[in-house]
């Protein structure tokens, strides 16, 4: 690569003002590899409804021509807790606490929870197939009522609910293999001495099954092109967590020029931006943090 033809593309921020307060925004998409991409940084005051913000956070995606379709009664907020998505924001009475430095924007097809309910998600497994349908939400009224879990799941599937067998609650993303799933999560029925499934919170992830289903015999083209499949797939998706990770934490290197002049108004970023002729130095900003693709002021 050559160095003199690369460029170092800055974001420059603003300061923020008594009572604000930073967060970066993330789009949740359940159902795509990419289910955790960075939208961008929202300024927001503290205190502010959480409607507001809503409304604030469409119009921003707008202008910065962020390529996603959000509703004001068709989104919720919620915090997010590494990759994982955490606590629903489901009130709109509610308002920014300040303590999020990142949150969830997660595009919604149905209702949202009210208090006292809980969210999760459910996978369908079909032995016969060896597959898995596309992830489903559903707002649960009692996370400890299990014949209650189960007939909701027999609504949502068609299945009769002496025939529904389900898995503990695991946090999202779950890494199984299809491979696995059958034999390796251990599976509970209306029949199982069984308390809880396990959801501690917003955001599990249950599977569950026909379990008058019986497991596909696989030929070895079939398992190996599942095994390649799910290979290629873990690949995209470890990428997409470093990647992601390297929003809050790496400076991406484009392959242009790179520029040493950067903007008047920012003093402070001049003395820490010093370019060597041989090497790309990374680009430290108030909280010692870099960015893929651009350094961001925190």
């Amino acid at each position: 690569m050559n160095l003199s033809e690369s460029k170092l593309i800055v974001r420059l921020g603003r300061e923020l003002q008594e009572g604000e307060h930073r967060i970066k925004l993330y789009l949740l998409q359940v159902n795509s590899i990419e289910f955790c991409k960075y939208m961008m940084e929202s300024i927001v005051a503290k205190s502010t409804p959480m409607r507001n913000f809503k409304k604030q956070i469409i119009e921003e995606a707008k202008v910065q021509g962020i390529d996603c379709v959000l509703e004001l009664d068709k989104m919720r907020l919620r915090s997010k807790n590494g990759v994982s998505p955490d606590i629903v924001y489901y009130s709109d009475d509610w308002t920014v606490a300040g303590s999020d430095s990142e949150m969830y924007v997660e595009p919604l097809t149905g209702p949202e929870k009210k208090l006292l309910q809980t969210q999760a998600y459910v996978i369908r497994w079909r032995p016969s197939q060896c597959s898995v349908d596309p992830i489903e939400d559903i707002i649960l009224d009692d996370r400890y009522d299990t014949k209650f879990i189960i007939e909701k799941l027999s609504e949502l599937s068609g299945v009769p609910a002496e025939y529904i067998s389900y898995t503990e609650g695991e946090s999202f993303p779950v890494e199984i293999s299809c491979l696995d799933i059958e034999n390796k999560l251990k599976w509970y029925s209306n029949t199982s001495d069984r308390y809880s499934l396990g959801l501690y919170g917003d955001g599990y992830v249950i599977y569950y099954k026909d379990n008058r289903e019986t497991m596909k015999e696989l030929t070895d083209k079939e398992r190996s092109e599942i095994q390649e499949a799910e290979e290629a797939r873990s690949v995209n998706l470890m990428f997409h967590h470093v990647h992601v990770q390297s929003v809050n934490d790496y400076l991406y290197f484009s392959g242009l020029s790179i520029v040493s002049s950067l903007q008047e108004e920012n003093d402070s970023l001049q003395t820490m931006l010093h370019p060597q002729p041989d090497a790309l130095r990374p680009l430290y900003v108030y909280e010692s943090k870099m960015v893929y693709g651009q350094g961001y002021m925190s």
